[in-house]
């Protein structure tokens, strides 16, 4: 499931939101799957997840994260993230859900929420690229609003993390460089 489901935001999606020369995280749309389209938000709410039966809270999980990559889709934040909240109420460890939770708080303009999401997104996955990668991006993001060098510091971390678990991302060297010019 990860495999197509991750990438509207972590690939592409936050690619839309730069700052100060920052264009985002990562845009690598290759996992994306063109068969989500638009349509209208349904989220199935009922019943308590230790009522469902697995494949019950499965499917809700499925239907409330397709409802919120939906809502990226649209550029409907707010609502994406009230999905993906959802898709978390029924299944806790949803790494994709709350990956893209993430990355919506960072289209938002909170940054700093982002920040605390992707921490704990890393103590479930350490070795997730994207998600360091989104991480530095919140970062740098915190640099341009508090111009505090620790920001800055934690951004280059990240991407460098980012880049040892995964070299080929051009546009987190990009943003290395950037950073760098910054000093």
């Amino acid at each position: 499931m990860r495999s197509i489901s991750r990438p509207i935001i972590a690939r592409g999606f936050v690619a839309l939101l730069g700052l100060a020369g920052f264009a985002g995280c990562a845009s690598d749309a290759r996992r994306w799957s063109q068969s989500d389209s638009p349509s209208q938000v349904v989220v199935e709410r009922g019943g308590e997840p230790s009522a469902m039966t697995p494949a019950e809270q499965g499917r809700r999980y499925r239907a409330a994260y397709a409802a919120g990559l939906r809502q990226v889709q649209r550029e409907q934040y707010g609502l994406a993230m009230g999905a993906f909240e959802e898709a978390l109420r029924v299944k806790p460890a949803g790494t994709e859900a709350l990956f893209n939770l993430a990355a919506c708080h960072e289209a938002v303009g909170d940054p700093l929420r982002a920040i605390g999401i992707y921490r704990r997104l890393l103590e479930v996955t350490p070795d997730d690229p994207d998600c360091y990668a989104n991480l530095g991006t919140s970062f740098i993001k915190m640099y341009h609003r508090e111009q505090s060098p620790a920001w800055r510091r934690m951004a280059r971390d990240a991407w460098e993390r980012s880049l040892r678990l995964n070299p080929d991302q051009p546009m987190i060297r990009e943003y290395l460089a950037k950073s760098r010019e910054l000093e």
